[in-house]
């Protein structure tokens, strides 16, 4: 299949430059980034002309970000059968990220961690957990990493992307709890849990995006 990795970033590290250039060895090469209004283009310049930015002139969240890559990518990538997206950060290892893309058909998938692993952060295990334990109770959905950036959507799911609500962080369990309410099912797929420096590099906000997490899980699952 022909598909896309699409990587929202804000204010990267060195990072996403080994990860496209280990994608790029490994012959993917459909690329998109976004570029959530960086504070510093220098790691964006370094990419080169072969890789597709498209910059934000502001930070409007890690959702607009996507929404932007499913509303534009026909712009510059043709016959495109599904989306992968990633994190910039280094969180997603890029085996994990090529798994996903030759496992991706007709299906939409997550990767997802393990939180019982050594080096996940306090934090990060609690959000996880209560987060999970919701949209159970909520819906009905056992969800083992319901915080996982790294998923795979076929193509003929961009509309349903585009229509559903959030901008920031609270737009992918969002997309969680439309997958949910319309029994679609989530494959699961394993992936390497990664925290490095305790997740400092991370542009999430473990209390207040949480919060709007949960206060979505309820406010969705209510409708």
């Amino acid at each position: 299949m022909n598909n896309l990795i699409i990587i929202p970033s804000l204010n990267p590290n060195r990072k996403l430059i080994s990860i496209i250039n280990d994608l790029k060895k490994n012959n993917i090469n459909n690329i998109l980034v976004i570029d959530d209004g960086s504070t510093s283009k220098k790691i964006f310049d370094e990419l080169g002309n072969d890789v597709i930015i498209i910059h934000h002139d502001k930070n409007y969240g890690k959702g607009a970000a996507l929404k932007t890559a499913f509303k534009n990518y026909d712009k510059y990538f043709k016959n495109i059968d599904g989306f992968i997206t990633a994190d910039s950060d280094g969180q997603h290892d890029v085996s994990d990220i090529i798994k996903l893309n030759d496992s991706l058909k007709d299906n939409v998938i997550f990767g997802v961690r393990n939180f019982k692993s050594k080096g996940v952060p306090f934090k990060s295990r609690l959000g996880n957990n209560l987060s999970s334990i919701l949209l159970r109770i909520k819906t009905g959905m056992k969800l083992i990493d319901t915080q996982t950036g790294l998923r795979a959507f076929p193509v003929s799911y961009k509309k349903i992307l585009l229509s559903i609500d959030g901008n920031r962080f609270e737009y992918e369990m969002n997309i969680l709890m439309y997958l949910a309410k319309n029994k679609i099912k989530i494959e699961q797929i394993p992936i390497k849990t990664i925290y490095e420096n305790k997740n400092k590099g991370s542009n999430y906000k473990a209390f207040k995006d949480s919060i709007k997490i949960f206060t979505n899980i309820f406010k969705k699952s209510s409708n």
